[in-house]
């Protein structure tokens, strides 16, 4: 069927991936003593309710994936790791970075992984190809993506029917900043095979490919939409990193990233995605009031770049994209229909019911109960 062919080309069904590593050892002391101040007030604070251990005590083994970028968009994943959170409820997991939502597909049908960090429109759309996956806790309440086209490429833009033949560079397709773009060329009356798509797997990357030309237009995440920004390399089109902005282009809250797991293993280790959504939901409400010092001395060398006045800029900016409970609201499910429908072109009474498979708040509802207790 038509709707199937479109799902497919959307979402293709490989690189080697690789850990997302903690942070090596500091030189400097002052930041080394913080981080040990703010670890050991994690683990006093933390009492392990839904432990997750395997049945000799030890912490159960978890590989969850994420994409190439090292974005703001995992960062719930990676304070949660680095402060122990994780460790708390019973679980040692393993960030695997470098993965492409298709790729993370096929890793949760095989076993591969237990949980994947990706955009929750990906899910509903998998939903709509027949895979069973499902939403276990959401990060972020809109996607941190912005679209912009070149100045110097584009100095007389007006408009996105302009990017007819253009390069529009994206990450993976699936991505939010490959939805993203996709949403905004259908909107203006353009199809997908009507612009030239350019992978561009890391921020870095897309950075450098908008500056030497090699595209005319970008979206993506930051910190690297920033940088452009700052630097005036850049005009954006479209910009949801803010909760306006995101509402301005889809006329509600979008969501952005979300953990989700195959629906059989959801089923089958409730108490395993309870204890993830703990430790995510107690990352989520340690980013509502990080300060400077803390996200340095908490979040690894390696995701904050050379540039520290960027990412600080960067998080400051996407901060109240972030969730403040983990749920998926039903603003956030109208949104995501509206969207689906564009991309996908399916019956409505098939995509209600992809979205109502696709997401549960059972997880995030007894993980705030635990953590916003007055």
């Amino acid at each position: 069927m038509e709707h199937v062919w479109r799902l497919r080309k959307l979402l293709p069904m490989s690189a080697p991936s690789r850990s997302l590593a903690p942070r090596g050892p500091r030189a400097d002391a002052c930041l080394a003593s913080r981080r040990t101040v703010l670890r050991l007030g994690a683990a006093a604070t933390l009492a392990a309710a839904f432990p997750a251990r395997t049945r000799a005590g030890a912490p159960l083994k978890v590989r969850l994936l994420v994409g190439r970028d090292q974005s703001l968009c995992h960062l719930p994943l990676i304070v949660a790791r680095e402060l122990g959170y994780f460790a708390a409820e019973g679980l040692d997991v393993t960030l695997a970075e470098g993965h492409t939502p298709a790729q993370a597909a096929r890793a949760l049908q095989s076993g591969g992984a237990q949980f994947v960090s990706g955009a929750y429109l990906h899910v509903v759309l998998r939903q709509l190809q027949g895979e069973a996956v499902q939403s276990v806790v959401v990060e972020g309440r809109s996607p941190i993506v912005a679209f912009g086209v070149s100045k110097r490429q584009l100095p007389e833009f007006r408009g996105v029917a302009d990017l007819r033949g253009r390069r529009v560079g994206t990450s993976a397709p699936g991505t939010l900043s490959d939805l993203l773009a996709r949403v905004l060329l259908i909107r203006a009356g353009l199809r997908p095979e009507e612009v030239r798509w350019t992978p561009l797997d890391s921020g870095s990357e897309a950075v450098f490919a908008l500056r030497a030309g090699r595209v005319d237009a970008l979206s993506h995440v930051d910190p690297g939409m920033t940088q452009l920004e700052q630097k005036g390399d850049v005009r954006l089109v479209a910009d949801t990193r803010t909760v306006k902005g995101a509402r301005e282009l889809f006329g509600g809250l979008l969501p952005g990233t979300c953990v989700y797991a195959s629906t059989g293993y959801v089923e089958r280790h409730a108490e395993v995605c309870q204890a993830m959504a703990n430790a995510v939901l107690r990352g989520l409400k340690w980013l509502q009031t990080a300060q400077p010092q803390d996200l340095i001395a908490t979040v690894p060398d390696a995701a904050l770049g050379e540039d520290r006045a960027l990412y600080l800029a960067s998080f400051y900016k996407v901060r109240e994209s972030y969730s403040v409970d983990g749920a998926l609201s039903s603003e956030a499910l109208k949104a995501t229909a509206g969207v689906a429908a564009a991309l996908a072109d399916v019956p409505a009474s098939q995509l209600e019911a992809a979205l109502e498979r696709s997401h549960t708040n059972d997880f995030a509802a007894k993980a705030r109960a635990k953590w916003f207790r007055s």
